[in-house]
């Protein structure tokens, strides 16, 4: 049996909810819970079904809403007990059983909490490019392609920065990779510091990186990369590495279906500004017809 079709649509509803409504449905468990664990008496126990709120509120609410969960849980299936007469007989028993179920879970959220991180770590990496910590390729497709669906939806125009460093295989020559990482890394974080928080950037590999710029028309779009620009050239001012870029930028007032229309597109466009000397930004309003699809 398929597991992603098994538990993907259960875990991508849990993520798409807040960490209350998580806690409440980790809440709403315990109660499923421990009416059965009460019915059955103490004959039979039932702790173990706790692992199922416990887990959901670790995994999907974070470390605290899950201690708070394995608290509950212990109290939930003490109170099962009790009221089902186990209290009768050797008090001392009832608590061990508290204090071991309560370890017993403590321990889980505590690997699944560790379990988590890791996780988040993993797939923060994979996203990342590793010299400068922007977007890599894979991570800036993903996003290009769900803003594209959204600009589309929205009926909203989207553009496209394509940036390449003109010569930079010189610096690379001249200094080494090292100088030539440095360089990489100055430029990402230049660009990052001035544009908006709305606005994505990324290496795409090499010494190519791209923008992405929503909610502005070609005229605002313009007038951000040209602040992009200015920033870089205020940067660079005076650098024994200094480089110039060649910007490639494209508006699409209709959103293209896929992502590498809209790559390929600005793409050209940077060319285009590398076969006129480099060092400049081209802008342009691409045309598309009204199914979304470019026109050549």
């Amino acid at each position: 049996m398929n597991l992603e079709r098994l538990f993907g649509p259960v875990n991508r509803a849990l993520h798409a909810l807040s960490r209350a409504q998580v806690f409440g449905v980790a809440l709403l468990a315990i109660g499923i819970i421990g009416i059965p664990d009460y019915l059955v008496g103490f004959e039979v126990s039932l702790s173990v079904f706790y692992l199922v709120p416990v887990g959901i509120a670790t995994w999907y609410a974070g470390r605290n809403a899950g201690l708070t969960i394995v608290a509950l849980s212990m109290l939930s299936a003490l109170g099962a007990d009790i009221e089902a007469g186990h209290h009768a007989t050797r008090p001392g028993l009832m608590a061990w059983n508290g204090l071991l179920h309560l370890g017993f879970m403590l321990v889980v959220a505590y690997l699944l909490d560790t379990l988590r991180a890791h996780v988040e770590i993993e797939q923060e990496l994979a996203r990342s490019d590793p010299l400068t910590g922007i977007f890599n390729r894979r991570a800036f497709l993903e996003q290009l392609q769900c803003r594209l669906d959204l600009a589309a939806r929205d009926g909203q125009p989207i553009t496209l920065a394509y940036i390449d460093l003109d010569d930079f295989k010189r610096i690379n020559d001249r200094r080494g990779h090292a100088g030539g990482d440095r360089v990489l890394r100055l430029v990402a974080t230049t660009v990052a510091a001035s544009i908006r928080r709305t606005d994505i950037v990324a290496r795409l590999g090499g010494d190519e990186f791209a923008l992405l710029i929503t909610g502005a028309d070609p005229t605002g779009a313009e007038s951000l990369v040209d602040k992009v620009l200015v920033a870089l050239r205020r940067v660079f001012d005076g650098e024994r590495d200094a480089v110039t870029c060649s910007i490639g930028c494209v508006t699409f007032p209709v959103a293209p279906r896929d992502a590498d229309s809209a790559i390929r597109a600005a793409d050209a466009l940077m060319y285009r500004v590398k076969n006129h000397g480099k060092n400049a930004v081209m802008f342009e309003v691409f045309p598309g017809d009204e199914s979304g699809v470019p026109k050549d």
